[in-house]
């Protein structure tokens, strides 16, 4: 896109946002009027239109209003999820409605997404506030969730300490933010829901969902919510299977709280492979494929099942104090056949001979405990929400990885691979072993101080890290500090003013072969250190929500260094920092009486710095774009209907390669449309919501960056889904 354009689309936004400052009182008015009809379940505490609300969590101090948190914050609804997300595409189909949050794949056998740049996925998601219970493969399924609280900005102190096995992101644990998934929990309407689905060329899905409360007061609430979904996405030859059930248990007495959350989980994926890798010398990749090329020889596959929990709970000392205690654990085990995690391709699209099969069997634990101590008190005129917690995680993990030859991958991104003869037999599937394990203790204090139109918090994490290298008995002791602290002044209830700044460090990533062959395999890299600071504003009025923020990020970079071109060797390491530098526009709320928006725009500069000798000093970070936006609308002409457009743009991003001109390869820019509708109506005196969307709407071919990877991912094509819901 040129610089006009990008000059409008700004524009554009700049002028939706400044619909919030100028609706008079009387739209707002009409607007609070209407909210109750328009949002699932109807979340009190949502913005009119029901796509996000005005309060989300603030780690160990609980929830706090959007306007109060000192970085940016959205926290969507379950009525976001009704309306964008199909059940057979990941969860970051859902989370790029906040655009600080890229999708870098369309393919549900990865989990994978990138905040303001960074790669992130599964393992970064806490659930109920507990961290680590999922994994690049697994995200939270979006039937048992009630809300997504997204904080793109510098928080890693304040939820207190947690794994620093993040998946493939270096290690760390991220700045760029935190997402926190919220279940689902009995309503004071007794719900008895059936949802039926029918998404791509033969997957239909059925979830039930059913909540009663009951006791003295309607006291204890149980939710039960399961799913089986069966058949073939819109990608030919691939397939989707999920059986799954949860239930949510909670207890509201008169001084405490309590839920527990439990479920048993199964997931397979049939074929779907969708990463690749630039073999070539071309300064722009090869147009890409038809979307509907499938890549995988018949026996790819990916599987996962097990169990996990949460436990909250809050009890009440006296009216100003309380203590809690937070758990939660997971077990999975599954394994993996496919072609790499990315194939790679020359200049006219042809396979190279570094392609091969593999196969992993992998497994995994992790325990969570948190005990903690919060209240309010005043001195003299400044008013303390203060909060003191101590933490211990857990995690081990068992892994092992087994290639195929070379030569046996052949064909073309156009035509089709081609697998030969000796790919057969494929590699053994041999037993996990220990790979590692690590336990982290530690204490986390926080205080967020009133005073006039000003809020002060401070927050930091004292962290105890001890982890096992069990392939080779390398040990890491790490005992470190993570501050967190903003300012938030408010010159009025409706605007907000805010600096904040945060600090993670972590061991380093445990180098394993699997895509590539590593000389340094089974090595653990350096402890590395993480810094983000942010500033901005938020203003809320007329039914709109703006937040404007500038944002500042380093992180380690980490490469694939080539020792040995023939063999295809590579020795893993850290060489200097990314920055990320960029301003985000997030616009949330109703336009107008029939029109809800959700979305906005992100410019972000992220470059290199640090390398060795500095001799990438200054060059761009790899697969991240320098724009990007997305816009949700929602129109509903009647209490009955309502229309859903989408549009999702990231510009040209490029990759790292020696060969090309420049030292660079470009990913090019692409835009997606979605598009649906949704009927309420009845069927005798059954309440029935009838619903219908199109994802890529234009069937548009595109590669898809992904942050600080030379890896990249192809789009998937046209889906079309309907659905039908209900309420018995």
């Amino acid at each position: 896109m040129n610089g006009n354009k990008k000059i409008l689309a700004l524009a554009v936004l700049c002028a939706v946002a400044s619909v919030g400052f100028v609706l008079p009182a009387s739209a707002e008015e009409t607007m609070q009027h209407d909210l109750d009809e328009v949002i699932v379940e109807a979340d009190r505490d949502a913005l009119p239109g029901g796509l996000v609300r005005t309060t989300a969590r603030l780690g160990i101090l609980g929830d706090k209003s959007i306007l109060d948190i000192p970085y940016s914050e959205m926290s969507m609804t379950q009525k976001t999820l009704s309306l964008f997300d199909d059940p057979s595409q990941p969860l970051a189909n859902v989370l790029q409605n906040n655009p600080s949050i890229r999708s870098s794949t369309s393919s549900p056998m990865y989990t994978d997404f990138s905040m303001r740049g960074v790669n992130m996925n599964g393992n970064h998601m806490m659930l109920n506030g507990i961290p680590s219970l999922f994994y690049q493969f697994t995200t939270p399924p979006s039937h048992i969730i009630d809300r997504i609280d997204i904080t793109s900005g510098p928080n890693a102190g304040v939820n207190g300490v947690n794994m620093s096995n993040n998946g493939t992101d270096g290690g760390t644990t991220p700045a760029p933010g935190t997402i926190n998934i919220i279940t689902k929990k009995a309503l004071d309407t007794p719900i008895t829901r059936y949802t039926q689905t029918f998404s791509g060329r033969s997957n239909l899905g059925e979830y039930i969902d059913i909540g009663r409360r009951f006791g003295k007061n309607n006291e204890w609430g149980l939710r039960v919510n399961a799913e089986y979904m069966d058949g073939g996405l819109s990608l030919p030859g691939t397939e989707k299977n999920e059986k799954n059930i949860f239930f949510n248990l909670d207890h509201k007495g008169e001084k405490s709280t309590t839920n527990l959350f439990a479920g048993h989980f199964d997931l397979r994926v049939n074929g779907g492979q969708r990463w690749f890798t630039f073999g070539g010398s071309s300064s722009s990749l090869p147009g890409a494929p038809n979307s509907k090329m499938n890549y995988d020889f018949p026996e790819t596959t990916k599987w996962v099942h097990g169990y996990l929990m949460t436990l909250n709970h809050e009890q009440k000392m006296d009216d100003d104090w309380s203590w809690f205690a937070n758990f939660g654990q997971s077990r999975r085990s599954g394994n993996k056949y496919n072609s790499n995690a990315s194939l790679k391709f020359d200049d006219a699209g042809n396979f190279v001979n570094t392609n091969r099969a593999n196969a992993q069997n992998e497994a995994g634990r992790n325990v969570y405990a948190q005990l903690g101590l919060k209240g309010k008190f005043s001195t003299g005129t400044v008013k303390h929400n203060v909060s003191l917690a101590f933490d211990r995680s857990y995690a081990k993990y068992w892994n092992d990885s087994n290639n195929g030859g070379y030569n046996f991958i052949g064909g073309n991104i156009y035509d089709g691979v081609i697998h030969q003869p000796g790919l057969y037999p494929l590699p053994e599937m041999r037993y996990a072993k220990p790979s590692w394990e690590e336990t982290n203790v530690g204490i986390t204090i926080a205080d967020s101080l009133e005073f006039g139109k000003a809020q002060l918090f401070l927050a930091a994490s004292r962290k105890h890290e001890n982890f096992v290298n069990l392939i080779n008995g390398q040990k890491i002791v790490n005992n470190n500090i993570l501050p967190t602290y903003g300012l938030t002044y408010k010159p009025t209830e409706q605007l907000a003013i805010y600096a904040g700044h945060t600090e993670s460090f972590s061991r380093g990533s445990v180098v394993t072969n699997g895509t590539k062959d590593y000389v340094n395999d089974g090595e653990t890299l350096d402890p590395v250190k993480s810094k983000q600071n942010e500033i901005g504003v938020k203003y809320q009025n007329a039914g709109i929500l703006t937040t404007f923020s500038y944002f500042d990020i380093d992180q380690a970079n980490m490469i694939d260094v080539e020792v040995d071109t023939g063999k295809n060797l590579y020795r893993r390491a850290a060489d200097g920092k990314n920055r990320y530098k960029g301003l985000e526009l997030t616009v949330n709320g109703k336009l107008a009486e029939k029109w809800t928006i959700t979305g906005g725009l992100m410019y972000l500069d992220a470059e290199r710095e640090k390398t060795q000798n500095g001799a990438s000093d200054g060059l761009f970070v790899n697969g991240v774009a320098k724009w990007s936006s997305v816009i949700g609308l929602e129109y509903t002409p009647d209490k009955d209907w309502g229309i859903v457009g989408r549009a999702v743009w990231n510009d040209n991003a490029f990759i790292d390669n020696t060969a090309a001109a420049g030292g660079k390869t470009e990913i090019p820019s692409y835009v997606t449309f979605d598009a649906g509708i949704h009927y309420k109506t009845k069927i005798n005196t059954v309440p029935v919501k009838l619903s219908a969307m199109c994802y890529n709407v234009t069937n548009k071919d595109y590669w898809m960056g992904r942050g600080g990877s030379t890896t990249f991912g192809l789009s998937m094509p046209r889906t079309f889904m309907v659905s039908a819901q209900f309420d018995l």
